[in-house]
């Protein structure tokens, strides 16, 4: 990213996007017949909930809070709430509540979703329900401190939506949709997923200016004050700098002490000779109340040189009445408030499982509430700028800060609200901005960042893009400021871990898997193991395209028995062995019984190899008319019936037609193979076995797949089969498939049908 030249090195400017994504038809792991859902809290929503999780054969309740059987915790709070801030906190409630349990090997997969309704775009339009906002920071921090518990944050619009509508749209995303961190489904059907994309800073003309009048809470110390120090420089203007911090003389013992440790030294001997022994903490506290009022002296005195007027004034910034009556003097003085900046903020950083309520409410409140006090202190002002001090932990989670991901997450969807409502004459920004070089940045931890490729941003570097952001009229209202986003720890270590997925069939769900039967029971051909690997394959690797697969291992078929009653369930677990330019995954598909079945290794590429030349054609003869499917040999129904003619036929290979996915009614699912051409060729494998052979055969595995497109093409396609090996009850093929120009589109390399005992 260029944001221009005030950036440092390695420092870049992001903005979000919603972007439309299909639904895979898998799902993160947790929901099964088996699971305990505890659907949160009660009420009408929970109910309608409770009753689509049922209709799909699955165990939910509704209740306020989870108990000790709970093994999935689906709250629905952020759907119409009452008190969208109490909400919030519910929410962080009920994760600390099943902190332990899920962190045990209690439960064999967890699940944690949090639904809201946001738009379906997660506010980015600008929602009025945007001060419930903060739930996905909890769910992008819940996914870091809780690396088994598959976590979730589910943007559900209700518009024009009756509830058991919405609870049905919601169970089968939660079945079907994907495994994606966050995802919105607006109201006309579109499933959208968050991406951040970099985007240069447009500055051009700011509203500031010598008259403006600026409230800033939190400005009167730290990185907030520095940039406010940048703003006067460029802009003039006046300034009310709002804090804690009493601003007091200095005790007289401290007047000349200039550095922490001779203050420190100088104040114990004060303390001393008037009868007082402090503690370590008395004692800190003391130098850390001096150390505050002579930077707040310092930030005064910076503004003013700076060509800015500035006062201080001690309020808290969450007691809206007292911030009026505050504010009032301010107006009688300098006039209406023009500028709003907001970087007041504290941490008290715990993981979930370990944080207090009251630690929670104080780092959420001063960040939410304090928000909520500023925008209606000054509602009658005609504000022209307003930017929010928020943070990339809201962008991204942070472990230990769930409370702080919260509040900036709701900063960032309320920026949005605010800009639709005030439109182009106010600026508004929320700036998520990335770790700043001051503060807690110590050696130790500035070493440690660069070794992960996280770059700091230098004071002025900082107040820099500052100023630039005040004057950018893009409309851009929610940005990442500093390093890329990641959705991963600042402090973790490199290293990708694996990644499971969960799949449910049945008739509503692969209803044309009735028409692939042996014995009566349908059974899932191995081009659908395959299919549902490339969509695991995706989720994984959703930068690379799959070049194909190798070592395909069919270990045990997998019988329907459920596919009328309830379904049938199944992981698939992704896990990286190798990666360069591109990736090798190792792929398993097992029951929940945690038989193995399915076994691959999928090759990913950033760009799909060119399609080699077509092969040779094998010697072939003529095929009389007749019955290809005849129950026997292929015992396929109508919907795998997908070989339209035979060209002809050999001991040296086959030669036929056949239909693509695209040609089926199986439906427009987000296919990243060709499932009904690839079975068309080993159906050809099978007619090879009979030729040969004289009986009926099985595909029990393969060598290797390779595509040279994504997903299946439109038209036919034709396939050539050639016999490699054969023995008593074995033969091995290659079938390479080519479109109607003639182009290679899939081949399927040492295809291995086994012969049936008779």
């Amino acid at each position: 990213a260029a944001p221009g030249a005030a950036a440092g090195p390695g420092l870049g400017r992001w903005r979000l996007e919603a972007v439309e994504v299909p639904a895979a038809g898998l799902s993160a792991p947790g929901l099964s017949p088996d699971a305990a859902i505890t659907v949160i809290p009660s009420g009408p929503i929970a109910d309608a909930v409770v009753a689509a999780l049922s209709s799909e054969g699955l165990r939910a309740t509704a209740a306020d809070a989870p108990d000790d059987k709970t093994d999935v915790v689906l709250f629905v709070g952020g759907l119409s709430p009452a008190d969208p801030l109490a909400a919030q906190r519910q929410a962080f409630l009920a994760a600390r509540a099943v902190a332990g349990r899920f962190a045990s090997d209690a439960v064999a997969a967890p699940l944690f979703v949090t639904v809201q309704d946001t738009g379906g775009d997660f506010g980015l339009s600008g929602s009025e329900h945007a001060w419930v906002g903060g739930l996905p920071g909890l769910i992008k921090t819940l996914a870091q401190e809780w690396p088994r518990v598959s976590c979730r944050a589910i943007d559900l619009a209700l518009e024009g939506r009756e509830l058991s509508d919405a609870a049905a749209a919601l169970v089968a995303e939660l079945l079907a949709g994907g495994p994606e961190l966050e995802i919105g489904l607006t109201h006309d059907g579109r499933r959208l997923a968050l991406v951040s994309v970099p985007a240069e800073v447009q500055p051009t003309e700011a509203q500031l200016g010598p008259r403006s009048v600026v409230v800033a809470s939190g400005g009167a110390k730290g990185v907030t004050a520095h940039t406010l120090v940048a703003l006067a420089q460029r802009y003039g203007g006046r300034y009310a700098l709002l804090g804690r911090t009493p601003l007091e003389d200095e005790p007289a013992a401290a007047v000349g002490q200039a550095d922490e440790a001779s203050l420190k030294r100088a104040l114990l001997q004060d303390a001393r000779a008037h009868g007082q022994t402090p503690s370590p903490a008395e004692l800190g506290r003391a130098v850390q109340r001096v150390l505050g009022m002579r930077e707040i002296r310092d930030t005064l005195a910076r503004i003013e040189a700076a060509g800015g007027q500035a006062r201080y004034h001690a309020v808290d910034v969450t007691d809206t009445a007292a911030l009026s009556a505050l504010l009032d003097t301010v107006r009688t003085d300098w006039g209406p408030i023009t500028g709003l900046i907001h970087g007041a903020g504290v941490l008290a950083d715990k993981l979930v499982a370990d944080k207090t309520p009251e630690q929670f409410d104080r780092v959420f409140d001063t960040k939410v509430r304090g928000l909520e006090a500023l925008l209606t202190a000054t509602g009658s002002d005609p504000l022209d700028t307003i930017v929010l001090f928020s943070s990339v932990a809201g962008r991204c989670g942070n472990r230990g800060q769930a409370d702080y991901a919260m509040a900036n997450e709701v900063l960032a969807k309320v920026a949005a609200l605010e800009q639709r409502r005030r439109g182009a004459g106010c600026v508004v920004k929320a700036l998520q901005w990335g770790p700043w070089e001051a503060g807690m940045v110590t050696p130790q931890l500035k070493a440690h960042f660069a070794a992960q490729g996280v770059p700091l941003i230098g004071l002025d570097a900082g107040a820099a893009m500052l100023v630039d952001e005040v004057a950018d009229r893009s409309g851009q209202t929610e940005l990442v400021l500093g390093g890329e986003p990641r959705m991963a720890p600042l402090m973790s270590e490199p290293g990708h871990d694996g990644l499971t997925l969960r799949l449910r069939t049945h008739r509503r769900s692969h209803p044309y898997l009735a028409d692939h039967q042996v014995a009566g029971t349908p059974v899932v051909p191995v081009v659908f193991a395959l299919e549902w690997f490339a969509r695991a394959a995706a989720a994984y690797r959703p930068d690379l395209s799959l070049q194909g697969f190798r070592e395909v291992k069919v270990l045990r078929g997998i019988q329907l028995h459920g596919f009328d009653n309830g379904g049938d369930w199944f992981d698939l677990s992704v896990r990286e062995v190798s990666n360069g330019t591109g990736s090798v995954l190792a792929l398993e598909l097992r029951g929940l019984d945690k038989v193995l079945h399915y076994t691959a290794l999928a090759d990913l590429v950033p760009q799909l190899s060119p399609a080699p030349p077509g092969p040779p054609r094998p010697r072939l003869d003529p095929v009389e008319d007749g019955t290809i499917y005849d129950g026997d040999v292929l015992f396929h129904g109508s919907d795998f019936q997908v070989i339209r003619s035979l060209e002809g036929a050999s001991d040296e290979g086959l030669a036929a037609t056949l239909t693509s996915t695209a040609g089926t009614t199986w439906g427009a699912e987000p296919w990243r193979t060709d499932p009904a051409a690839l079975d068309g060729g080993l159906q050809l494998a099978l007619l090879y076995s009979a030729r040969v052979l004289g009986g009926a055969s099985l595909p029990m595995g393969l060598d290797a797949m390779r595509t040279f497109r994504r997903g299946p093409p439109t038209g036919p396609l034709r396939a050539v089969l050639r016999g490699e090996r054969r023995g008593r009850d074995k033969t091995v093929t290659d079938i390479v498939f080519t479109d109607e120009g003639g182009n290679v589109v899939h081949e399927l390399r040492g295809v291995q049908a086994i012969l049936l005992p008779s």
